[in-house]
């Protein structure tokens, strides 16, 4: 039996933005059960993938339609199922984003609101700068669903082994504890497999190595379930790239900061191209769950990041610093070339594994994302987020609608309309104080919810972020 789901609308003021690429109409075979031919068997759950890449800028990647970087292989991913052109993190650094991806709550609920810095707040010991472990990360809830767990690649949620990957919910870990390190074999043994260090002197170039174990993880689990984060470095500093690679690029760049960003993404899409060609290989495809994101936004200057059209970058309540690239793919479920504009967040990634791997969120905590597959395949034609909240040290932005308040470190207020301003512009808090107040309260209500940070950030910090949000200053990190 065959049911035909109209899907013609676009959607953009709080209403599901659903757009099929190829067609307007969605085939849904219903998988019947009658007595006289007997019962079909139930599906296996899928796998469930999160690719992710660090300090990447928003308008690098071709499917973000960039000339510059040649990414083929996440271009196919983008066209197989959904892209996000409002794709937001929870925030705008590296380690409160993934405390927040990988619980499905706002970090502020449990004070993973700041960066884990190079320079470690004194005040707070060693053994309390990570996840707090009255969180359960998404890994420990699929577990709970019988899948396999993996992480590949970059952790930073916490040094000390109490807060180790494995200790976490994750079956396997391959990579690195902190934040960053040197993409080619050294003197420092940063990586471990799980709790044991890898000599350095091993290693070839770190990326390509993440994904030689990720598709050692998924060849070795192919006959059951399994969830793989795979979380590569790239293009965070050191801005250090193949040889080859790099000349190809020096030659179009003026700058090689900029040609090593370019190189070094094309070697995470390479890497991203080997797990989904194992993935084929396999047969397993057809019922894989794949998301792509950015951990935050671009990284500019330091990395040769671009954000266009994008106003800030990484470390500010900006636009750069909050909206990232950002895909989900799931061929048979999600219609190929799906265009959503609404909201969304990588809030939602627990909550749409879950229900997919056949599994409930606990009742015993609340969560904030909601499952995205319903809004994706046209069930569920309203947005799936009312308001999305950012909050740092130094900043914060709250958005309803296609309104943004942000709150600068200065503790300026500016107000946006991202339908027809995305490059935060335009200030326009004077002509809308009504807006202003009605977004102050919700956002006021929403931090008083939430305990303290249990570390803070030293000035300096504070002091870069600062200059981000100055409009000259980002545009002379363009013209760099």
């Amino acid at each position: 039996m065959f049911f035909l789901l109209r899907m013609e609308k676009v959607h953009t003021k709080g209403k599901s933005a659903f757009v099929p690429g190829f067609a307007s109409r969605l085939i849904i075979p219903l998988v019947c059960c009658f007595l006289a031919t007997g019962c079909t068997s139930e599906p296996p759950p899928p796998n469930l993938i999160i690719l992710f890449s660090d300090d990447a800028g928003y308008a690098d990647f071709g499917f973000q339609g960039s000339s510059d970087y040649k990414t083929p292989h996440l271009d196919a991913l983008a066209s197989s199922g959904a892209r996000f052109t409002s794709g937001y993190v929870t925030a705008s650094v590296c380690s409160p984003s993934r405390a927040g991806m990988l619980t499905g709550r706002y970090q502020q609920r449990f004070g993973h609101e700041l960066n884990l810095p190079g320079v470690p707040d004194p005040s707070v010991p060693d053994s309390a700068r990570g996840l707090p472990l009255s969180e359960r990360t998404i890994a420990d809830l699929l577990k709970d669903e019988g899948y396999a767990t993996g992480l590949v690649g970059k952790w930073h949620l916490g040094l000390e082994d109490h807060f180790h990957p494995t200790n976490r919910g994750f079956d396997e870990f391959f990579g690195m504890r902190k934040g960053s390190g040197p993409y080619f074999s050294g003197n420092v043994n940063i990586i471990e497999q799980g709790m044991e260090a890898v000599p350095a002197d091993s290693l070839t170039y770190l990326t390509d190595e993440f994904g030689d174990q990720a598709v050692d993880f998924i060849a070795r689990h192919r006959k059951e379930p399994f969830f793989l984060f795979l979380s590569f470095t790239a293009p965070h500093t050191p801005m250090q790239a193949k040889e080859d690679y790099l000349a190809e690029e020096l030659d179009r760049f003026e700058t090689q900061v900029r040609a090593k960003n370019v190189a070094m993404t094309r070697s995470v899409d390479d890497n991203i191209g080997k797990v989904l060609a194992t993935l084929d290989e396999l047969g397993l495809r057809e019922n894989t769950l794949v998301v792509f994101a950015n951990d935050n936004g671009g990284a500019m200057p330091y990395n040769g990041s671009l954000n266009a059209p994008l106003r800030g970058a990484k470390g500010t309540a900006l636009e750069g610093g909050n909206r990232v690239p950002y895909l989900m793919s799931w061929p048979g479920v999600i219609p190929e070339g799906t265009l959503f504009v609404d909201p969304v967040s990588t809030l939602d990634i627990v909550p749409t594994f879950l229900s997919a791997a056949g599994g409930a969120l606990p009742g015993d905590r609340s969560y904030d994302g909601t499952d995205l597959i319903p809004h994706l395949t046209g069930l569920d034609m309203t947005a799936p987020h009312d308001t999305l909240f950012w909050k740092m040290q130094w900043g914060a932005a709250v958005r309803t609608g296609d309104w943004k308040l942000v709150r600068t470190p200065s503790q300026e207020t500016w107000l946006f309309d991202l339908s027809n301003d995305i490059s935060e512009s335009t200030n326009v808090a004077s002509l809308h104080p009504e807006v202003v107040n009605r977004l102050t309260q919700s956002f006021e209500y929403w931090e008083s919810t939430h305990r303290d940070p249990i570390w803070k950030i030293n000035q300096a910090w504070h002091a870069r972020t600062l200059e981000r949000y100055d409009q000259d200053v980002v545009d002379s990190y363009v013209r760099k």
